[in-house]
Protein backbone atom coordinates (compact mmCIF):
# COMPACT_ATOMS: atom_id res chain seq x y z
CA UNK A 1 0.00 0.00 0.00
CA UNK A 2 2.67 2.52 0.75
CA UNK A 3 4.79 2.05 -2.15
CA UNK A 4 1.43 2.31 -4.34
CA UNK A 5 1.14 6.17 -2.46
CA UNK A 6 4.99 6.60 -2.60
CA UNK A 7 4.27 6.06 -6.57
CA UNK A 8 1.74 8.35 -6.42
CA UNK A 9 3.39 11.28 -4.97
CA UNK A 10 6.18 10.59 -7.56
CA UNK A 11 4.02 11.48 -10.43
CA UNK A 12 2.92 14.46 -8.79
CA UNK A 13 6.02 15.37 -8.04
CA UNK A 14 6.61 15.10 -11.36
CA UNK A 15 4.02 16.47 -13.28
CA UNK A 16 4.30 18.92 -10.53
CA UNK A 17 7.76 20.51 -11.30
CA UNK A 18 7.79 20.19 -15.17
CA UNK A 19 4.60 22.88 -14.46
CA UNK A 20 6.71 24.93 -12.05
CA UNK A 21 9.05 24.80 -15.00
CA UNK A 22 7.30 25.97 -17.70
CA UNK A 23 5.49 28.82 -15.10
CA UNK A 24 9.47 29.76 -14.54
CA UNK A 25 10.10 30.23 -18.17
CA UNK A 26 7.21 32.05 -18.90
CA UNK A 27 8.37 34.46 -15.50
CA UNK A 28 11.99 34.18 -14.68
CA UNK A 29 11.61 34.57 -11.35
CA UNK A 30 13.98 35.16 -8.43
CA UNK A 31 14.67 32.29 -5.86
CA UNK A 32 16.29 31.87 -3.14
CA UNK A 33 17.32 28.97 -1.54
CA UNK A 34 19.64 27.15 0.41
CA UNK A 35 22.04 23.57 0.03
CA UNK A 36 24.24 22.18 2.24
CA UNK A 37 27.51 20.24 1.31
CA UNK A 38 27.52 17.20 3.53
CA UNK A 39 31.25 15.83 3.90
CA UNK A 40 32.35 12.87 4.99
CA UNK A 41 35.86 11.59 4.49
CA UNK A 42 36.45 13.35 1.32
CA UNK A 43 33.36 12.23 -0.28
CA UNK A 44 29.88 14.60 -0.51
CA UNK A 45 26.61 13.54 0.02
CA UNK A 46 23.95 13.85 -3.36
CA UNK A 47 20.10 12.97 -3.34
CA UNK A 48 18.43 12.30 -6.18
CA UNK A 49 14.82 13.68 -6.41
CA UNK A 50 12.05 11.71 -7.83
CA UNK A 51 11.48 14.64 -10.40
CA UNK A 52 15.16 15.99 -11.53
CA UNK A 53 17.27 13.58 -13.60
CA UNK A 54 20.56 15.01 -12.04
CA UNK A 55 21.89 14.59 -8.43
CA UNK A 56 21.54 17.57 -5.95
CA UNK A 57 22.79 18.88 -2.57
CA UNK A 58 20.24 18.02 0.32
CA UNK A 59 18.28 21.90 0.39
CA UNK A 60 15.41 23.74 -0.78
CA UNK A 61 13.70 26.92 -1.27
CA UNK A 62 13.83 29.48 1.34
CA UNK A 63 10.92 30.63 3.14
CA UNK A 64 9.84 34.81 3.27
CA UNK A 65 11.65 35.82 6.71
CA UNK A 66 13.47 32.70 6.90
CA UNK A 67 17.47 32.99 7.27
CA UNK A 68 18.93 30.67 4.63
CA UNK A 69 20.75 28.27 7.74
CA UNK A 70 17.47 27.85 9.14
CA UNK A 71 16.17 27.12 6.01
CA UNK A 72 19.53 24.48 5.30
CA UNK A 73 18.70 22.83 8.22
CA UNK A 74 14.80 22.55 7.87
CA UNK A 75 15.74 21.07 3.98
CA UNK A 76 17.90 18.42 5.82
CA UNK A 77 15.58 17.48 8.70
CA UNK A 78 12.53 16.84 5.96
CA UNK A 79 14.88 15.57 3.05
CA UNK A 80 17.32 13.24 4.57
CA UNK A 81 15.96 12.80 7.99
CA UNK A 82 19.32 14.40 9.44
CA UNK A 83 19.06 16.52 12.07
CA UNK A 84 21.90 19.12 12.65
CA UNK A 85 22.78 21.93 15.48
CA UNK A 86 22.62 25.90 13.42
CA UNK A 87 25.80 25.82 14.39
CA UNK A 88 26.97 22.98 12.79
CA UNK A 89 26.09 24.40 9.13
CA UNK A 90 29.33 26.45 7.61
CA UNK A 91 28.19 28.95 5.35
CA UNK A 92 30.79 28.93 2.57
CA UNK A 93 29.47 30.98 -0.50
CA UNK A 94 26.40 32.88 -1.91
CA UNK A 95 25.93 32.36 -5.30
CA UNK A 96 23.77 34.12 -8.06
CA UNK A 97 22.94 31.54 -11.45
CA UNK A 98 20.57 31.34 -14.13
CA UNK A 99 18.95 27.90 -13.84
CA UNK A 100 15.91 26.01 -14.73
CA UNK A 101 14.63 29.28 -16.21
CA UNK A 102 15.39 31.34 -13.09
CA UNK A 103 17.49 33.55 -11.41
CA UNK A 104 18.41 31.57 -8.35
CA UNK A 105 20.12 33.50 -5.11
CA UNK A 106 21.90 30.15 -3.51
CA UNK A 107 23.37 30.22 0.16
CA UNK A 108 25.66 26.98 0.11
CA UNK A 109 26.47 25.62 3.80
CA UNK A 110 28.74 22.98 4.83
CA UNK A 111 28.55 19.78 7.40
CA UNK A 112 31.71 17.94 8.26
CA UNK A 113 30.91 14.31 9.71
CA UNK A 114 32.99 11.99 11.22
CA UNK A 115 30.77 9.25 10.98
CA UNK A 116 28.05 8.06 8.53
CA UNK A 117 24.98 9.21 9.55
CA UNK A 118 21.96 7.09 8.94
CA UNK A 119 19.75 9.28 7.13
CA UNK A 120 16.00 8.92 6.52
CA UNK A 121 14.43 9.47 2.86
CA UNK A 122 10.92 9.52 1.92
CA UNK A 123 10.76 7.41 -1.16
CA UNK A 124 8.51 10.53 -2.53
CA UNK A 125 10.34 13.66 -3.60
CA UNK A 126 14.18 12.21 -2.60
CA UNK A 127 14.48 8.58 -3.93
CA UNK A 128 18.07 8.22 -2.83
CA UNK A 129 21.00 9.53 -0.91
CA UNK A 130 24.67 8.82 -1.08
CA UNK A 131 28.10 9.75 -0.62
CA UNK A 132 30.19 10.30 -3.74
CA UNK A 133 33.77 11.41 -4.62
CA UNK A 134 33.25 15.22 -6.49
CA UNK A 135 35.11 14.33 -8.94
CA UNK A 136 32.66 11.73 -10.13
CA UNK A 137 29.77 14.21 -9.54
CA UNK A 138 31.59 17.36 -11.53
CA UNK A 139 31.63 14.72 -14.59
CA UNK A 140 27.40 14.25 -14.38
CA UNK A 141 26.29 16.03 -17.14
CA UNK A 142 23.53 18.97 -16.21
CA UNK A 143 24.55 19.17 -12.49
CA UNK A 144 23.32 23.01 -11.07
CA UNK A 145 26.04 25.86 -11.86
CA UNK A 146 26.03 26.84 -8.16
CA UNK A 147 27.25 23.01 -7.19
CA UNK A 148 29.72 22.96 -10.33
CA UNK A 149 31.28 26.37 -9.17
CA UNK A 150 31.11 25.16 -5.53
CA UNK A 151 32.83 21.70 -6.08
CA UNK A 152 34.99 23.35 -7.98
CA UNK A 153 36.29 25.73 -5.93
CA UNK A 154 36.33 23.11 -3.36
CA UNK A 155 38.97 20.79 -4.70
CA UNK A 156 41.40 23.30 -5.99
CA UNK A 157 41.65 24.42 -2.35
Amino acid sequence: MASTIDRCWRIAYWVGFRLLRLWWWLRHPEHHGAIVAVWLNGRVLVVQQSYRPMPMFPGGGIHRGEEARVAAQREMAEEIGLDVALDDLLPVRELVAEWDFRRDHVCIFELHLTAEPLLRIDGREIVAAHFVEPEALLAVQGVPPFIRDYLTTAILA
